[in-house]
């Protein structure tokens, strides 16, 4: 059977690609060798099926060396000339969808070239080019960047080395580069350290990060906002960095590509996540806002798919918050843009959810024992729904069961960060807790309700709260 590279390459072409392709192919300029262009003739047949068996190399080579005994080493040199072909036409594609860097070649070229008078029109219309993009991320200084490299080659060249600002122009431009690019990659860093059991070398940002608060570059939405996203994540109790950051992204987020604006309101997602478990009674409000946000900007997109964890998040925030009706809506309209590999899974779990909302706890079960965890935090967060599920049908031994091997997935796990075991297994004591009260039909005493409140951190407080203070209503006050 044909396969490896060259199969899995051309099974992601589309139609209107592959047609390009074999144009590619038939043009003496790219391809002098004849025998590809048959190759790809034939192998365009199978487009719909690469698995074919008439796909056979024998049988293949039969086809095309009708009369001639099968080599297969031929096979292997048609392949992989094929596939550099292949290679060197996607890399062309990509080259033409980016204007810039085509100017910027042609600009570099004619300089090269000694066209004094075509360099600088050249340059002039790179110029233009950069300034009327939509965008002004650190990809926008990178070329910035770029244009003031090339002036000041040129000025050097001309030894014009009376006062200019070409090479200021570089020096900031890089500068700027280098912090807008640098303060994201920072922030994620500390955000996997926060969530993730891993370890990074930030020691020479960490110092930077003090001249950066001082606010010399706050007139740089590219590293403005990443100051705020700093601030979110080292000094979590401060709302006010929450909100300054908010107020930043509706005024800048046009400045950035979707795929990066989705990634600043994801930092933001994670504060309000770390007040929650934190036992803000408000943050569960706030993040629905910034989800509903997202929801209407369509920045829950990763790609051409909606974002998996996004999708689930916010169909347990808002039926927690009792937004039935808007969850409902929102299940039906985005559901089906989820990427198919891992829809079923993302609409099973949510529509336990759904069911546990809705106190339908049988219904919630039978869909719990269908998700496939295939992701550590489907893993914790269905453990934790299954947990109380259990709770509420009062299955005791299925509820101790999970207690237990509950405790050993956190102990053995190594991928989740020290935050995100405490965080479930304080929730695990907690609602343990509960449960022995609920059994020996009595209310929580003084002692349990004080540590519900201070125990942090903890997934699911405001539940843990609400059936707390349910098992002092049934039995009574609770005592000292």
């Amino acid at each position: 059977m044909l396969n490896g590279k060259l199969i899995q390459l051309l099974q992601t072409l589309s139609k209107k690609e592959l047609k390009d392709f074999r144009s590619f192919v038939a043009t003496d300029y790219h391809n002098p060798n004849r025998h590809l262009e048959k190759f790809i003739g034939l192998l365009a047949k199978y487009e719909d099926d690469f698995s074919n068996p008439k796909l056979e190399k024998e049988v293949f080579f039969k086809k095309h060396y009708p009369g001639e005994k099968f080599d297969e080493q031929k096979i292997r040199y048609l392949q992989s000339d094929l596939t550099k072909l292949l290679e060197e036409f996607i890399s062309y594609t990509e080259f033409r969808k980016d204007r810039f860097q085509q100017q910027l070649y042609l600009t570099q070229s004619m300089q090269r070239r000694n066209a004094t008078k075509y360099f600088l029109q050249e340059l002039e219309e790179l110029d233009k080019l950069n300034e009327t993009a939509s965008f002004r991320d650190s990809d926008y200084y990178l070329k910035l960047h770029k244009i003031s490299e090339i002036r000041y080659e040129y000025s050097s060249e001309n030894r014009n080395r009376a006062f200019d600002n070409s090479l200021q122009e570089l020096i900031d431009n890089l500068e700027i580069t280098y912090l807008a690019r640098g303060f994201r990659y920072y922030c994620e860093m500390i955000n996997r350290r926060n969530i993730l059991s891993v370890t990074y070398n930030l020691s020479f940002f960490d110092e930077l990060v003090q001249y950066l608060r001082k606010g010399t570059f706050d007139d740089i939405p590219a590293i403005y906002i990443y100051r705020l996203i700093h601030c979110t994540l080292t000094e979590p109790d401060d709302i006010q960095h929450y909100t300054n950051l908010l107020e930043a992204l509706k005024k800048h987020e046009h400045l950035f590509s979707r795929n990066e604006a989705r990634g600043m309101y994801v930092f933001a997602q994670n504060f309000c996540i770390r007040r929650i478990n934190s036992g803000d009674k408000d943050a569960l409000g706030m993040i629905f806002a910034l989800y509903q946000e997202m929801v209407d900007k369509h920045l829950i997109f990763e790609g051409n798919f909606v974002s998996q964890p996004d999708f689930k998040n916010i169909v347990t925030t808002g039926l927690r918050l009792g937004e039935d009706e808007w969850v409902g809506n929102f299940i039906e309209e985005f559901y089906p843009k989820l990427n198919p590999q891992f829809a079923k899974n993302a609409y099973t779990y949510s529509m336990a959810w759904v069911h546990f909302a809705r106190k339908e706890h049988d219904k919630a079960l039978r869909m719990l024992l269908k998700v496939e965890f295939n992701d550590v935090y489907y893993h914790l967060d269905s453990k934790s729904l299954l947990m109380k599920v259990y709770f509420e049908l009062d299955e005791y031994d299925a509820f101790a069961s999970l207690v237990d091997a509950f405790k050993i997935y956190l102990r053995r796990n190594q991928t989740i960060s020290e935050i995100q075991k405490k965080t479930y297994h304080n929730f695990i004591l907690l609602i343990n807790k509960l449960m022995k009260f609920k059994l020996n039909r009595s209310a929580p005493n003084a002692a349990f309700m004080e540590e519900l409140e201070q125990l942090r951190p903890a997934a699911d407080i405001p539940w843990l709260r609400n059936r707390a203070e349910g098992l002092v209503q049934k039995f009574g006050k609770a005592k000292k």
